[in-house]
């Protein structure tokens, strides 16, 4: 029955001297969006300490800890037919039950014997190189390790491949990658090209700024400013709905918009506050403004079809939730995201299930 709720069985700017230092990385980050990361080489022991000044602010954590209004949350196939909806519709973040039965497509990772994830390394906190070591840590590469040790045993040979915001689709359906683990919202339009598993983190929509900004909120200040975002992404797709009068451009990924911010060549950036909190980390003069306009789910993006592998996956992240403080969901939030996100994100979602 769908919607059953239950846990699983078992304008340009001058530029300041800091800004160049920030702009330096980003656009370092930036161009590295489009390549093969290679085969993962962080290790347990891997430094990961938070890069020193990028703390977030009191100012950011009260914006971030804001009381909103009750956001938009997406509901699949309310008419008749569409998505297999039955007419009330059902939750896009539903997917299959937990099973390690396993199946053609895990058989196929087993045998080739590596796993292959499409991820981002530009996204602070969650996907991203140590500038010291060079090696790609963060929350979403977290879930990927234990997803490929689960299937693969110990010590599992992974390849990451770094895939743009509007490439991730293209990239499962074309067997570029086994699975995209990007804080990839799931959506109702995205169920028609990709399968999901169960949700892994909660977020919503929401506009970052510099903090001598004149947009106040997704309204009317909006109106002829040059607000960026990811293409392909969810908020591209709410721009377009709705713009309020603003220019919209979009770039590859939404990193690539923070630095048009920096180079004073756009005025805000809409990409989901999770996702954003990174960037206020690496940059403490950006600031969020209005209330979340979504409440979105982050799945892990499969090819359709790939039941087996989505049933797995599900498992996993039963197991990954835990039932406490002391669960590796929880371990890695502590390690990545605690500070940088509201007290309300530090515990992970409940899963659904529509079988």
């Amino acid at each position: 029955m769908r919607g059953t709720r239950r846990r699983a069985p078992g304008g340009e700017r001058g530029l300041a001297p800091h800004w160049r230092a920030l702009l330096l990385g980003g656009a370092g980050l930036a161009l590295a969006g489009s390549m093969v990361v290679g085969t993962l080489t962080a290790g347990p022991g891997t430094p990961r300490e938070p890069t020193p000044g990028t703390g977030t602010t009191e100012a950011t954590r009260a914006s971030l800890d804001e009381e909103t209004p009750t956001r938009v949350r997406e509901r699949c196939g309310v008419e008749d037919g569409e998505n297999g909806g039955d007419g009330e519709g059902f939750d896009p973040a539903e997917s299959l039950t937990p099973s390690r039965e396993g199946g053609p497509a895990v058989d196929a990772i087993r045998e080739r014997g590596s796993l292959i994830v499409g991820i981002d390394q530009n996204s602070y906190r969650w996907g991203y190189r140590l500038p010291e070591s060079g090696d790609i840590v963060g929350f979403d590469i977290d879930l990927a390790r234990a997803i490929a040790e689960d299937l693969l045993g110990p010590d599992p040979d992974i390849v990451f491949r770094a895939i743009p915001t509007d490439q991730r689709e293209e990239a499962l359906e074309d067997g570029t990658v086994d699975m995209v683990v990007r804080s990839m919202s799931i959506t109702c339009e995205r169920l028609d090209e990709v399968a999901f598993s169960t949700s892994y983190f909660e977020t919503g929509q929401q506009l970052l700024v510099p903090r001598d900004s004149t947009i106040t909120d997704f309204d009317e200040s909006m109106a002829g400013q040059r607000v960026c975002s990811a293409s392909g992404s969810t908020a591209s797709r709410w721009l377009e709905r709705e713009s309020h009068g603003a220019v919209l451009l979009e770039r590859p990924n939404h990193l690539d918009c923070l630095v048009l911010i920096q180079l004073g060549l756009a005025e805000a950036l809409m990409t989901d506050s999770a996702l954003a909190a990174g960037h206020m980390g690496q940059d403490p003069s950006m600031r969020l403004v209005g209330p979340q306009l979504t409440s979105e789910s982050y799945g892990v993006a499969m090819a359709l079809g790939k039941d087996d592998l989505v049933r797995w996956v599900n498992a996993v992240l039963d197991d990954y939730r835990g039932d406490g403080p002391d669960s590796p969901w929880h371990r890695s939030f502590e390690e990545w995201l605690s500070g940088y996100l509201p007290d309300t994100a530090n515990d992970p979602p409940e899963p659904l299930y529509r079988d």
